[in-house]
């Protein structure tokens, strides 16, 4: 597909399931948490599943990949989309802070330039 007049037919037609695909994702990782979490929470997760997963969908269809590799992949991306949409946020604030430092330490393999301060632990008794 060479442009966006050819998507969205397509997308209409069937890949809207994959919405749903990555809010199964969510809810799957949900039910299994332990962790107590608000409704708002949850809303909140769903939708940004079910965001990322369109956008995996957008940016997948235009690879001849096996359907079922392309259904786990959007399950995955529902499952996993908090971590990704932070990871992605916190790349983009680094490269929108200092663009040369960024490209400079992507070129050494270094993504965030970030250092973390040591973490101090308790001594045991």
């Amino acid at each position: 597909m060479n442009n966006l007049e050819e998507f969205v037919p397509k997308f209409i037609k069937g890949g809207w399931i994959v919405t749903l695909i990555g809010a199964a994702g969510m809810i799957a990782r949900l039910v299994v948490s332990e962790e107590e979490n608000s409704i708002n929470s949850v809303f909140r997760n769903i939708i940004a599943a079910m965001i990322a997963s369109t956008i995996a969908w957008f940016i997948l269809e235009q690879f001849e990949i096996n359907s079922m590799i392309k259904a786990i992949t959007y399950g995955l991306v529902g499952l996993n989309s908090p971590e990704l949409l932070k990871g992605i946020t916190k790349i983009a604030q680094s490269f929108s802070r200092d663009p040369e430092a960024f490209i400079s330490n992507a070129k050494k393999g270094k993504i965030t330039s970030e250092k973390k301060p040591p973490v101090k632990r308790k001594p045991r008794s």
